[in-house]
């Protein structure tokens, strides 16, 4: 756990870095200056990523136990309040994924049943579940599947509905507007999933949950996921093959598809000065040292 000392010092390092710049806004709307904070937080995220990865080197490994996985709760300063967060997506499975050049990707639509039916899917909805989302994000508008597939005509039949996109989620709250995907269904199911560019079809063992480990390891009992999980808590994979080492002997692996590094986060800041109040979230691609932002929401 992290003492509240670090907390603090942590806070402290935003404000300084932003503090100058938000007195010279002292003349403007409460709410700019919650921007500017909220700015702050995510540049601080930022910096956490790019010194891990100057850290790592060239024998990188990314686990729970590290600095970005320290989240800032809400720390109190003159004027306001201040806190942020990295949440890390390279531990869930990416629903856009499936898809990759416009070619169904086979496995790891098998993958993605398997996590439906790990998280508390029966198998049957989570087929059906899969063919609505392939066909909400490929490209043509042919049903995937002769009894589950849902493309543009099937949702126009009904009031109110959105029509498939025929491209990729930006956010994985767009499940909603997907067939099948009720609001129970979401919510069982969305610690486990993230949406990131196709491409991103690895997983980080060291950040996976249960439902992810069991989708990309097959033959992975929920009870041997869990025990993995604690196993990893005491000491991290070093290594694809130190996992690997580790696993029942029964259970088959994907290949090419695990690693020990991540490279996509949300960073999540909160900033309240006076009155008004700004969260900001940000996802985060560490292709390379310093993170890029693919895009922003702003509350």
């Amino acid at each position: 756990m992290l003492t509240v000392a670090l907390v603090a010092g942590i806070a402290a390092r935003i404000l300084a870095d932003y503090g100058h710049a938000v007195d010279q806004l002292a003349g403007r709307h409460d709410q700019a200056q919650a921007r500017w904070l909220a700015r702050g937080a995510i540049d601080w995220a930022r910096n956490v990523l790019e010194s891990d990865f100057n850290r790592g080197g060239g024998n990188r490994v990314d686990h729970l136990r590290e600095e970005w996985a320290i989240k800032v709760p809400p720390t109190p300063f003159e004027e306001g309040e201040l806190s942020g967060e990295l949440e890390e997506l390279s531990g869930r499975f990416n629903v856009n994924s499936l898809i990759i050049d416009n070619k169904l990707d086979t496995e790891q639509v098998t993958r993605f049943i398997r996590l439906l039916q790990a998280s508390g899917v029966a198998q049957m909805q989570a087929e059906q579940l899969s063919a609505a989302l392939i066909d909400w994000i490929d490209l043509d508008d042919d049903p995937y599947g002769q009894r589950s597939g849902s493309e543009s005509q099937s949702y126009r039949q009904q009031p109110d509905a959105r029509v498939p996109t025929q491209g990729f989620l930006l956010d994985i709250d767009e499940l909603r507007f997907i067939r099948g995907f009720t609001p129970q269904i979401i919510q069982l199911i969305k610690p486990n999933l993230t949406a990131l560019p196709a491409t991103a079809s690895w997983v980080n063992v060291n950040t996976a949950t249960a439902p992810v480990l069991q989708a990309y390891v097959e033959d992975l009992t929920a009870a041997q996921a869990n025990a993995l999980i604690v196993d990893r808590d005491r000491s991290f994979y070093t290594s694809v093959e130190n996992f690997k080492q580790r696993l029942p002997p029964t259970s088959k692996p994907a290949e090419n598809k695990l690693m020990v590094t991540s490279r996509h986060w949300y960073a999540n800041g909160r900033a309240r000065w006076g009155e008004a109040v700004t969260r900001m979230q940000v996802l985060l691609d560490r292709a390379s040292a310093r993170p890029d932002i693919l895009w922003v929401k702003i509350q």
